[in-house]
């Protein structure tokens, strides 16, 4: 911020909020582009966010062609100055600003694929949120959003309330709003005006390996400032806490972390594979807990559900059971695969959390699922193949997080007849208004 009162206006606004996620310096009042920029120039190494914020009446200071770096974003708050906003506002446009670094996707048309970094062209009727995520759909994602919109796309926009923003290179074609319960679903088409080859992931994330280094640097930095006997990684087998633990283990090493798979009794077999296949690739040995989702169920508890999710607090009371157990012995650090874009409570929980008996920690907490998906391509990591299928997020066959599509899928799918034949799907699935 530019001002020391700015800065006292952030600190009491973050002070119940952010916890040690972030620090708070000035431009020592600079009045002018020039002194800004030098100001700035002592955080350019910082490896990690640098978010500089203004209002309105500093606007000059920090001209929108200012050289900087790929990790500094500049955003405004709609009041003279940001002493002036009140903390809640100042907390919201925090999250703003964060999300205009997760959300940064341009169009090259020189190399055909979307850079996060360095000179492109504005995507079309392109918005960012906090809330919002950007993908690059699998091709049977893809094949399937053909079929609805008629081309296929290359990126897409998760936005709020099942609404999928649908692009073929820098052009929105259409967008996708899938129902809260039931299959149903809209599809407004907007028209491709001209169709563009793009280049596959691993091409995409060859383009922008600088920037994505850039990510990993910041993540591994965040880690290294944490100093623990143990590191427990929970790895449900999808994209996010794989790349948790990527991390873990070059921040850490093999002899350290401990990767820790939790089974509910209701996993697709999909994901037990790929789990077992990846650990033995990677050379690191896989922890299996059991939590008694599965029995819970047959023994008459109700199906999860978005407003009761029991599943989780066994999963995380399975976990936390053998956290107690490496605590006995020493200090133990979790790492998780928690981003911001995936829930309103993860979007409000600081990068570190503190519960006692350990330290939980969110490495890629700023990241997109575009970001995780050009790390995982660029360590040559494979997907699992639930993503193949068409899947966007990884867990048991009957968690509430599941969208229909994905219902929908396991519904058709030919490799996924063995959910379909398990009671407890067809009464989810039921619960759901998909049988």
């Amino acid at each position: 911020v530019r001002s020391r009162s700015d800065a006292g206006a952030v600190e009491n606004a973050f002070k119940d909020y952010l916890g040690s996620e972030a620090r708070v310096d000035t431009l020592k009042g600079a009045r002018s582009p020039e002194e800004a920029l030098e100001r700035l120039r002592s955080h350019f190494s910082f490896r990690g966010l640098v978010i500089v914020m203004l209002g309105l009446d500093d606007r000059g200071i920090v001209p929108q062609d200012a050289p900087l770096p790929p990790n500094v974003v500049v955003h405004f708050l709609p009041r003279a100055r940001v002493r002036n906003a009140r903390p809640e506002m100042i907390v919201q446009h925090y999250l703003e600003a964060k999300a205009k670094f997760r959300m940064r996707v341009l169009w090259s048309p020189e190399v055909l694929a979307y850079v996060l970094a360095g000179g492109g062209e504005p995507l079309e009727a392109w918005e960012t949120s906090p809330r919002y995520d950007v993908y690059i759909p699998s091709p049977e994602m893809a094949s399937s959003l053909r079929g609805l919109c008629g081309v296929d796309p290359t990126l897409v926009v998760k936005k709020l309330e099942g609404v999928q923003a649908v692009y073929r290179g820098p052009r929105m074609v259409a967008t996708v709003t899938f129902a809260e319960k039931g299959s149903d679903f809209r599809v407004e088409t907007r028209g491709l005006k001209e169709d563009v080859d793009v280049l596959d992931i691993k091409e995409q994330a060859e383009v922008n390996r600088g920037f994505i280094a850039l990510l990993e640097s910041a993540s591994l930095n965040y880690l290294s400032s944490f100093d623990a006997d143990y590191v427990i990684v929970p790895w449900s087998g999808g994209k996010d806490s794989t790349a948790a633990l990527l991390l873990a283990l070059k921040a850490f090493g093999r002899g350290k972390v401990l990767p820790v798979f939790v089974d509910t009794g209701l996993e697709f077999r999909e994901t037990l594979v790929h789990v077992e296949e990846l650990a033995g690739s990677l050379g690191i040995e896989l922890t299996k807990l059991r939590a008694r989702v599965r029995e819970e169920i047959e023994s008459g508890r109700p199906l999860p559900t978005t407003g009761d999710r029991w599943c989780t607090r066994l999963k995380i009371a399975a976990i936390e059971s053998l956290v107690g157990e490496y605590h006995r012995r020493g200090s133990v650090l979790v790492v998780v695969g928690d981003r911001e874009a995936e829930s309103p409570a993860r979007l409000r929980r600081p990068a570190t959390t503190d519960h006692g008996s350990y330290v939980e920690a969110a490495p890629i907490k700023l990241w997109s699922a575009m970001h995780v998906q050009l790390y995982l391509a660029l360590k040559g990591v494979p997907y699992n193949p639930l993503y193949d299928y068409g899947f966007f997020r990884i867990g048991c066959y009957i968690c509430p997080a599941l969208r229909n599509w994905e219902v929908k899928l396991i519904l058709e799918r030919p490799e996924l007849s063995y959910v379909r034949e398990d009671p407890l799907f067809r009464r989810f699935a039921r619960a759901r208004g998909m049988l």
